[in-house]
């Protein structure tokens, strides 16, 4: 697969899911505008606003997308930098090249999950029909010879 380009997403996949491993919630993952990401329900923890999405620009070795992770400010909403501890935490390859599965953790806190796609396929298709017909002419049961 090929990295997805602004404004490609929503020409590419129609929904994409993710379903946690230890719970088996669900959640569909939106889009915003041209963007090539599908971006998770924000969450908090501790002191963090957490902006979590999968990126189709950047994808691992098996063609599945890098899994995002900004860090917000609690209090003042102030996107931060991804140095210290949450550097790590930015980008998350799968767990396996060949399973669309991911483990993000931090601070005690796991979210093992697995990504399900719907895809959008375009189908072209041609069809050619060809007929033949043969006719025998009868009159009072003989048949009639050009």
């Amino acid at each position: 697969m090929i990295p997805i380009r602004k404004g490609q997403l929503k020409n590419v996949i129609h929904t994409a899911c993710v379903v946690r491993l230890d719970t088996g919630e669900k959640q569909l993952l939106s889009t915003k505008g041209d963007s090539y990401c599908h971006f998770f329900k924000p969450i908090s923890i501790e002191d963090y606003n957490l902006q979590l999405r999968l990126d189709w620009s950047d994808l691992d070795a098996g063609g599945h997308p890098t899994l995002d992770a900004d860090f917000y400010d609690v209090a003042t909403n102030k996107k931060l930098r991804n140095t210290g501890e949450l550097r790590p935490l930015h980008h998350t390859q799968t767990n396996n090249p060949s399973l669309r599965v991911y483990e993000w953790e931090f601070r005690g806190y796991k979210w093992p999950f697995k990504v399900i796609i719907s895809w959008l396929v375009i189908v072209k298709e041609s069809i050619q029909v060809t007929d033949s017909v043969s006719c025998e002419v009868f009159r009072n049961d003989l048949k009639v010879d050009e």
